[in-house]
Order: structure tokens, then sequence, then C-alpha cells
């Protein structure tokens, strides 16, 4: 479960000084972070944080959605027919932040129902911009309008609330990829689902009711190794369904 905790990473001199950190000694060597750093594991790569994000702004609710489905592998409803996604534009006048923006999505209780499931984990990643740079605050600019006369552009700073939970999993406040690394890293439901997400990609599909003793199996053995992944893959690999699989393949 290090794979969430990890407080190292391997860096390129261009990752490293994305990260505020020193060049490491060779291209993508080890580099240990600072022990007051925010990140940790795969919730503090740049990789996860900019895959999550849209282009040019970060998304909580798709930073939350993954979570939920990968990390968790719980399955988030597609938002119901008709509805708009569209989120309120920024302006001047009413510059916001993505949390405040994103409470549309509460006053429809259609839309609410899921997004209280993953919207506040993704609040808690929002010290992260759209690429995985870390920030204090949220950063605005707005350019003159077509049709406007030339004007500098006009920049604006956000203070950012960060506080972050995932529902459904007690004591799970945090603010940081760190924090939510080391949330998901004790719970059970996220250690079995690295058991069937390692079982879908050995076996291509997944799982049903009629594999459940697999899962539960490669869940005891996983754990009882103190979550040694080599023993998880024995675990799946000598199991009747994988090599029912691989006799056919």
């Amino acid at each position: 479960m290090e794979i969430y905790t990890a407080r190292y990473g391997f860096l390129s001199s261009e990752l490293a000084a994305l990260y505020g950190f020193p060049a490491p000694a060779e291209e993508f060597g080890l580099v240990r972070f600072p022990a007051a750093s925010d990140r940790a594991g795969l919730l503090g790569q740049a990789t996860f944080l900019t895959l999550t994000s849209k282009p040019e702004e970060t998304s909580p609710t798709e930073r939350g959605l993954f979570i939920r489905e990968h990390f968790l592998c719980q399955k988030v409803p597609p938002p119901p027919p008709g509805v708009s996604a569209s989120l309120p534009p920024l302006s001047e006048s009413k510059p916001m932040t993505s949390r405040e923006r994103l409470q549309v999505h509460l006053s429809n209780e259609s839309c609410a129902s899921c997004h209280r499931l993953i919207d506040p984990i993704g609040f808690g990643l929002e010290k992260f911009d759209a690429i995985g740079r870390k920030r204090e605050k949220l950063a605005l600019t707005f350019f003159a309008a077509r049709g406007e006369a030339e004007r500098k552009p006009i920049k604006v700073e956000l203070d950012l609330d960060i506080k972050g939970r995932i529902s459904g999993i007690p004591d799970s406040d945090f603010s940081s990829p760190a924090e939510l690394g080391q949330v998901l890293a004790s719970n059970a439901e996220c250690q079995k689902c690295v058991v069937k997400q390692v079982f879908r990609y050995a076996l291509g599909r997944l799982e049903t009711p009629a594999d459940r003793a697999v899962i539960d199996k490669g869940f005891d053995d996983f754990k009882r190794s103190q979550f040694k992944f080599q023993q998880l893959i024995i675990s799946l690999v000598t199991s009747p369904a994988f090599c029912e699989t691989a006799r056919y393949d």
C-alpha cells in the first residue's frame, strides 16, 4: 500500500523543478521528498493530477470520481439524461473557486446525490493545479473581451478551501495528497480494490459473483503478507479462475 504513501519519486530535472525540489543526481533518479511536502504516492504525482484535470483548470469532480472508481472500486452512475453539467462562468465581477462554482450541482438533487460522493474528495487536492504544481492561491486572469478597448489583463487571486473528505469512510478528513494517501492505504475497501484491479488486469475482465472466493483469498493472502504485491500476484495466478483462462488462451 506504499503506492499511496511513498515519500519519494523518480524524477527528471524538469519534473523536480515543477515539484519545487532539487534536481536529481541523474535523470529519473530517486528523490526523497522533504518531510513537510504534501506529496506522496500516486496521488501526489503530476501524472495523476494532470490526468484528472481539465486543460486549463483543475476538476475536483474528475479527481474525486477517479479515486472512487479506481482506488475504491465503487461505480458512480453517469449524470441523468438532459442534465446540464455546465458550471457558472468566471467573470471579473464575480471570480469564484472551483468549490464555489460546484455548489450549483448541489441545487439539483438528481446531481447532488453523486456529487456529494465525489466533489469533496477532489476539494482536498485543490492545493495542486491542473499540471500538478503546488499553489497557495487560485490565480485567475481576465483578458479584454472581443470588441472591448485594449487593456491590460486583470489578475485575481482567491484563497483556496482545501478541506476534503471521503463520504462513507470515518475519520477521512484530509487536505493534501499525502494525507489522502494515508486514509486510502489503511482502508480495507481500498486494499481489496487493489486485489480486484489486479484480478481484472490478469483475467482481462471484471469480476463476477462467482469470483468472490478468488478475490477473498487474494485479499487474505495480500493482507497476510503485509501487502506485498508479489504475494498478491502469486495468489491470483495460481487461482482456478486464472488457470482456466490461461488454459484456453
